[in-house]
């Protein structure tokens, strides 16, 4: 059920960009006073800058007119397209990455709020508080815009350009921000399986919530047309 609270729509929003602030000032070590170069290199970070700067829009919209009590209306390709990087940057650091959360045996605060928090609250401001049924059938293959971007960057940035993209884990070891983006590292045909794994597992995660997205929307028109013949 959609909750219709304009108030808990606007407080849900600001945590998410609290949650999101500290993650990446953290996370860029801003609060530690010594910034790490290579922050905005990996797309955890990307997809997080990204999320935060939609939301902080989306809240000044929601704040600009009284009238308006969620933010769907506001920018939804962007909405989505932050929400299934964020989804998938989950995704892959749980089953792919997840050791690279640990330092010295214990879970990094700031990795875990990036990772986990800021995407799990981002899908949940969608479920609560958004009018289910506006998603279209083609919006799944633009929402991949901003991982085709980041790995079309890192690609051409290091591979052609040569610039060090490394960071992480990898610094130090390759100019990409991912090992398995390396050619030199793992093959090239590695590195074009997983950029088309990449790009199927966000098109296919798309599908999966626009799904969600009409099924939802079929059950709230059956509710109303229950509630219209009673």
């Amino acid at each position: 059920m959609r909750i219709r609270s304009r108030s808990l729509s606007l407080l849900w929003k600001l945590a998410i960009l609290v949650f999101g602030l500290y993650g990446l000032l953290d996370g860029s070590g801003i609060l530690a006073g010594a910034y790490t170069k290579n922050f905005p290199h990996m797309f955890t970070n990307v997809s997080n800058l990204f999320a935060w700067a939609y939301f902080a829009l989306a809240l000044v919209w929601m704040l600009a007119d009284r009238r308006r009590e969620e933010a769907s209306g506001f920018a939804p390709f962007l909405k989505y397209t932050a929400m299934v990087s964020l989804l998938v940057t989950m995704l892959i650091a749980h089953f792919m990455l997840f050791d690279a959360m640990f330092r010295d045996g214990r879970l990094v605060l700031h990795l875990v709020v990036l990772h986990y928090i800021v995407p799990i609250l981002s899908l949940l401001d969608w479920l609560l508080f958004d009018e289910k049924g506006r998603m279209p059938l083609w919006g799944p293959l633009s929402w991949i815009s901003l991982a085709v971007c980041y790995l079309a960057f890192s690609m051409i940035g290091a591979g052609i350009l040569g610039l060090d993209l490394g960071g992480g884990t990898t610094a130090g070891m390759t100019r990409y921000p991912y090992d398995f983006l390396d050619p030199g590292l793992v093959g090239p045909g590695a590195v074009a399986a997983f950029c088309g794994a990449m790009v199927a597992a966000f098109i296919l995660l798309g599908y999966v919530i626009w799904g969600i997205d009409r099924l939802l929307s079929g059950r709230r028109k059956k509710r109303r047309d229950e509630m219209t013949r009673s």
